[in-house]
């Protein structure tokens, strides 16, 4: 590892709090831990609650019901879907480059719609 300072080596200087190893720098004295791994950004939600509500979402149940089900917060599904939103959109658009596309489908949805005999004769 080296310093975010003057760029020297440093050597490991016990672990914090919450488990990450500490480092210190040989030449200016200053400590600092290792790079936090968030791949949920910001959110303290851990990550095997977080795997489920994103699992029940695909299966397509609703936020209301995820919220009872695991006791995640409604607030927090959402962000949770926008997070993993965004992860799947920077992926995407760093994996799929330069594809030709020489068809496109676009399926739609048909439904008929019935007339009232009552009605049939204003429209006429």
């Amino acid at each position: 590892m080296t310093c975010h300072n003057c760029e020297s080596i440093c050597k490991k200087s016990g672990k914090h709090r919450n488990g990450l190893q500490r480092f210190r720098c040989n030449q200016c004295k200053r400590t600092f831990t290792e790079e936090h791994d968030r791949p949920l950004n910001e959110m303290r939600l851990p990550m095997d609650k977080a795997l489920m509500c994103l699992k029940l979402l695909v299966e397509g149940m609703s936020v209301r019901s995820i919220e009872r089900i695991t006791g995640v917060h409604r607030d927090t599904v959402l962000d949770l879907m926008i997070v993993a939103g965004d992860k799947c959109e920077a992926l995407m658009s760093k994996l799929v480059r330069k594809v030709k596309v020489s068809d496109i489908q676009a399926d739609e949805i048909w439904a008929y719609v019935g007339m009232k005999e009552k009605t049939k004769k204003r429209q006429g």
